[in-house]
């Protein structure tokens, strides 16, 4: 829902920045306002780019898929959930949720991380609920990049 409101607003700030941009750029006693409608198109083009920024972040935390090439590399694991909550972003349809896992690879001691992943309602419920261990596979080489196949 925020989101939806964060781009209304601004494709609302950038038109009516060039709509003041162009009926006051002819007259030379509103030069302020030609001012001030720039202002207004530099605001909404900011706004746009922070929400943009906000999603490749957003895509960046994921729980982001391996090539087969690492997927025949990477070590198995198990990850529990310790705490999942759904977030107010939508993508495709579903809800992103942060998830906090305890990643506990075969050859080595458990850390804890924090990931973002696109879950059908059902499966965000479930994980919500906590007590669920989930197997996966980590990189071998960045133990921050982890696959769960029952989320992908």
């Amino acid at each position: 829902m925020a989101s939806i409101v964060f781009g209304t607003l601004a494709v609302i700030a950038l038109i009516v920045g060039l709509v003041l941009f162009l009926v006051l750029r002819r007259k030379p006693h509103t030069r302020v306002g030609a001012y001030v409608s720039a202002a207004f198109l530099l605001l909404g083009a900011g706004v746009l780019a922070m929400g943009s920024i906000s999603f490749a972040s957003l895509e960046s935390a994921a729980l982001q898929t391996f090539t087969p090439e690492e997927r025949a590399a990477a070590v198995p694991c198990n990850a529990a959930v310790l705490g999942a909550e759904e977030t107010s972003n939508k993508l495709n349809g579903r809800y992103i949720w942060l998830l906090r896992l305890r990643v506990t690879p075969q050859a080595g001691s458990p850390y804890e991380i924090e990931r973002t992943a696109r879950l059908t309602p059902s499966m965000g419920e479930r994980l919500e609920r906590g007590n669920v261990v989930l197997s996966c596979l980590v990189s071998p080489t960045d133990p921050t990049r982890i696959e769960i196949s029952a989320l992908a």
